[in-house]
């Protein structure tokens, strides 16, 4: 059984995950994917390095990701605030509408009752 051994990363600049792995003493980097996850960015890649891993794999799968400055935390803050604000003005307007009524029908005509018909029998005279 192949075992992969995983890290995880957090860097507060993209050309950080380069830096690092520059850094790492690395034979070779690749399978390189970046995403972004409901605005974050996300790097994945493999990274093989030139020292050995105990856990008997030769490779290290490295998932980085950008940390949110405090400018970006403050801004998705005030957009979740807004949100919900929203959400809650567009309940309290709706709980002071009026309901509408169904408009009344408007009489056009009557019904009568008519009396069954009966019916005669001939005669002969």
């Amino acid at each position: 059984m192949t075992r992969t051994k995983w890290m995880r990363l957090g860097v507060s600049d993209p050309a950080d995950i380069l830096r690092w792995a520059g850094a790492q003493n690395t034979r070779q980097l690749d399978d390189f994917r970046h995403r972004v996850i409901r605005g974050r960015e996300f790097v994945s890649f493999r990274m093989v390095p030139r020292y050995p891993i105990e856990i008997g794999t030769s490779d290290i799968v490295v998932v980085a990701h950008v940390k949110d400055t405090t400018r970006q935390r403050l801004v998705g803050l005030a957009a979740t605030l807004c949100h919900k604000a929203a959400r809650h003005v567009s309940k309290a307007v709706a709980t002071l509408k009026l309901p509408v009524l169904a408009p009344a029908s408007v009489h056009t005509a009557e019904l009568y009752q008519l009396a069954p018909l009966r019916v005669q029998s001939r005669s002969h005279h």
